[in-house]
């Protein structure tokens, strides 16, 4: 019997093989107890009994990594780099996450390549095999014209591993003005304090407020924001999972009401703060997750002019999905910004952002009015200017519809 094999699928199936070889090597390597170094370029790095690849900042004993930890995943890929382009160069940190709940890590890689052709076609060809050895989603974007290759390793919705390839001395195109990249960034839980809106709405930068009903100060935030010609949305609260033991708030949707319940409480939400643009969720790990609740929160939400974007506070929430199904303008979130209260974390988290957005073309930030936040803030633009992501309001990352061109 003959096989036949068209040219782009001989180029897969080697590129498959020559990672799967060298992957082979380094995972030999590391479970070996003898010490041996890798050069590469300028960059070395040493493997010994046990450690592995790039993990100079690991801080978990190797006895606990499981097959799925990102410096494996990682080492699988860079073995296939450096047997598709043996001049790679790159350079990597690790740092360990934290959303309040879980850790993980994350590895940022950067590097330069002569052959990104070549890079760009392993990562293609190794997509599944990444997802079925280690569960990670991989999200690529390759542009010739400007001679770089990004990705990004996800865990779920977490970004575990962040990388940044540019060729070699190449003098990029001036990108044309369709493929702008953007993000925006939305600052929850406003309407307690007007003097803690001011110092955001201070802020040079087109940010989205997101503003609780029926609190004591929420028309009066409402009304300085519009005021000053800010865009605001109304942060409906909704039944977490450890419902009661964290309560949302007033005017909040919960699993026990009625469909009457619902909808008329929904509906005092909306009117109780005017000059809203759209609408987000706060907590509702458990309403946003069920379909009957939340094809009832659309409903009420369909033909008024507004968006609604998903916080995604849990994996399962379907709000995005009934949102778009009932013909509502939709977004959701990627990265919340302020987990951890620490400035340099906030920045950490925004410079991921920027990595999604060069790779999506577009993407959006959650933070709080927090102290930390407000001085990150203030670092945001010198960095998505710098990587040539433009910060827009939440609305310009809508496609066309009333809510868009009437702004």
């Amino acid at each position: 019997m003959v096989i036949k094999l068209s040219l782009p699928a001989l180029k897969c199936f080697l590129l498959k093989f020559a990672g799967y070889l060298s992957a082979g090597i380094i995972l030999l390597a590391l479970c070996c107890p003898v010490s041996a170094s890798r050069v590469v370029g300028s960059y070395t790095t040493q493997i010994s009994a046990g450690v592995p690849v790039i993990s100079e900042k690991q801080e978990y004993p190797p006895q606990d990594q499981g097959p799925r930890t990102p410096v494996l995943a990682l080492n699988w890929m860079l073995a296939g780099f450096t047997a598709v382009d043996p001049k790679l160069v790159f350079e990597s940190d690790t740092r360990i996450m934290s959303n309040g709940r879980l850790s993980w890590e994350r590895i940022r890689l950067k590097g330069v390549t002569c052959d990104l052709e070549a890079l760009t076609g392993f990562l293609e060809c190794v997509r599944e095999n990444l997802n079925w050895d280690f569960n990670y989603r991989l999200l690529i974007s390759s542009d010739a014209n400007q001679g770089r290759l990004n990705f990004l390793v996800l865990d779920g919705f977490e970004v575990v591993i962040v990388a940044n390839f540019a060729v070699v001395r190449f003098q990029p195109a001036p990108a044309p003005e369709s493929d702008r990249m953007q993000l925006a960034i939305v600052i929850d839980d406003l309407g307690r304090s007007l003097k803690n809106a001011a110092r955001f709405a201070a802020l040079p930068l087109p940010l989205t407020f997101a503003i609780f009903p029926k609190l004591r100060n929420s028309r009066e935030v409402a009304s300085y924001f519009t005021t000053r010609h800010c865009d605001i949305i109304l942060h409906v609260p909704m039944e977490p999972r450890d419902y009661p033991h964290q309560d949302p708030g007033p005017g909040a949707l919960f699993m026990s009401m009625s469909e009457d319940q619902i909808k008329q409480e929904f509906i005092d939400d909306l009117e109780f703060l005017p000059g809203i643009i759209g609408v987000n969720n706060h907590m509702g790990s458990r309403l946003t997750a069920d379909p009957q609740k939340m094809t009832l929160v659309m409903n009420v939400l369909k033909g008024r002019n507004l968006f609604f974007l998903d916080s995604r506070t849990i994996a399962s929430s379907i709000a995005y999905r009934k949102a778009t199904a009932t013909g509502i303008p939709a977004l959701q979130r990627d990265v919340f910004l302020d987990n951890e209260r620490d400035v340099a974390k906030i920045i950490e988290q925004f410079r991921v952002l920027v990595e999604i957005a060069r790779i999506k073309k577009s993407a959006i930030g959650i933070g709080h009015p927090y102290p930390e936040t407000l001085m990150a803030l203030t670092r945001f633009s010198k960095i998505a200017e710098s990587a040539g992501v433009e910060i827009v309001a939440v609305r310009k990352l809508l496609p066309y519809n009333g809510i868009a061109a009437s702004q």
